[in-house]
């Protein structure tokens, strides 16, 4: 491999071993940054962008180098919450990447700290079309943007401002560099484990949720991939099935896991505003298992809510939804939890309820616990998100 084409653990070990000067330059620090959830898709887009914007900067001319500058990948999370994400983990340990060489919050807050006065944060942002709520103190411009959930409309001027419907957020970066890189083999053989395995959990091995860009994206890599046996022996992805097999068993083990753990590994909250001039935070947390395993591994439903609702005292949530999601003999299955404010939680669901067919099963509203079977299983927290949103600004504050 030349000397510019590093590979991916190269160049983050490159980016961790330079001074806070060569970090940042010309009083301007540039990260690209996923969601808060940083999940498969969040890391690999992130890592991706940042890697491609490298090779494409030590391929162009001095002006466009000393344009574009290095680009820090953050996951946004704690690094003690990478543990939490074991399939996220299998493909980084694929790539031979280790928790050593990436960068967490922590270390956004240690560069911000170590930055020269007066130094602007620019971020790229992936799979999100909005600044992250908890680094909007960090961030002073947004300045690209790649995503595939509903587009909240800012940023305008953001380049590139890509927002479009896509299974998986890594197709869409996974295209727009392989464009720009004009379809280099070598960097495709570099970023192929990470962006699969982002392809392949955002649409089920392929078979669900599956858009154009998806399709362009397998297909491009597919035919690097097969132009390459040897190597793609060696990473482990001659078998696509093996591979998405043994992510989602990953993904899916969140045993062991407390229920802090649980809710924190998959969760996005948000601040929605109604009419009034109170706005409603609201926490929403994916999981993989069904509400009555959940019970079972925690000593009970009054338990499990006993925790949760600790949870969402220390998160400060008005409200806080758990969005469970698992499959049985083929079939998608998919509940809807909510706790907080009766009165609140009342209005929410009256006007969510028919959109994702919602069915109660357990729960006192009264209380400020509801518990339903979602009959309408298309609809992801990325619609979720909307349908409560829009439902909130609708309400008398």
């Amino acid at each position: 491999m030349s000397p510019l084409k590093k590979t991916i653990p190269e160049f983050l070990t490159h980016l961790k071993s330079l001074p806070i000067s060569k970090i940042a330059t010309n009083s301007v620090l540039t990260i690209c940054v996923g969601n808060e959830s940083a999940d498969m898709d969040s890391i690999a887009s992130a890592i991706t962008f940042s890697y491609c914007q490298y090779i494409y900067n030590e391929i162009s001319n001095s002006e466009e180098k000393e344009k574009n500058g290095l680009n820090i990948p953050i996951i946004d999370i704690p690094r003690e919450d990478l543990n939490l994400r074991r399939d996220v983990i299998y493909v980084l340990e694929k790539l031979k990447i280790t928790e050593e060489e990436l960068f967490f919050i922590e270390d956004l807050k240690s560069l911000k700290e170590h930055v020269p006065y007066g130094t602007k944060v620019n971020s790229y942002l992936v799979d999100n079309n909005d600044t992250p709520k908890n680094l909007k103190n960090y961030i002073d411009n947004v300045i690209g943007i790649i995503d595939h959930h509903f587009d909240v409309k800012k940023h305008i001027d953001a380049e590139p401002r890509i927002v479009k419907v896509s299974g998986s957020c890594s197709s869409l970066v996974f295209n727009y560099w392989y464009e720009k890189l004009q379809g280099d083999r070598e960097v495709v053989m570099n970023i192929a484990p990470l962006l699969m395995g982002a392809f392949l959990i955002d649409t089920s091995n392929m078979e669900r949720k599956v858009e154009s860009s998806d399709k362009l994206a397998i297909k491009r890599c597919q035919d690097v991939l097969d132009h390459a046996a040897n190597e793609v022996s060696a990473q482990g992805l001659q078998d696509t099935r093996v591979f998405y097999k043994e992510m989602k068993s990953r993904k899916n083990d969140i045993k062991g896991f407390s229920v802090s753990d649980i809710l924190k590994k998959d969760y996005k909250q948000f601040n929605f505003q109604g009419k009034g001039t109170k706005g409603l935070e609201i926490g929403l947390s994916s999981i993989v298992k069904r509400m009555s395993w959940l019970f079972n591994e925690h000593d009970g439903e009054a338990e499990f809510i006993k925790q949760c609702k600790k949870f969402q005292t220390e998160r400060g949530l008005n409200v806080l939804v758990l969005l469970t999601s698992w499959r049985k003999a083929g079939d998608s299955h998919r509940e809807l939890v909510m706790l907080g404010d009766p009165n609140v939680l009342c209005k929410l669901i009256d006007r969510v309820s028919e959109k994702l067919q919602l069915q109660k099963f357990s729960g006192k509203l009264e209380e400020g616990v509801a518990m339903f079977k979602q009959l309408n299983v298309e609809a992801t927290r990325k619609q979720v998100v909307p349908y409560l949103e829009e439902a909130y600004s609708k309400l008398e504050g």
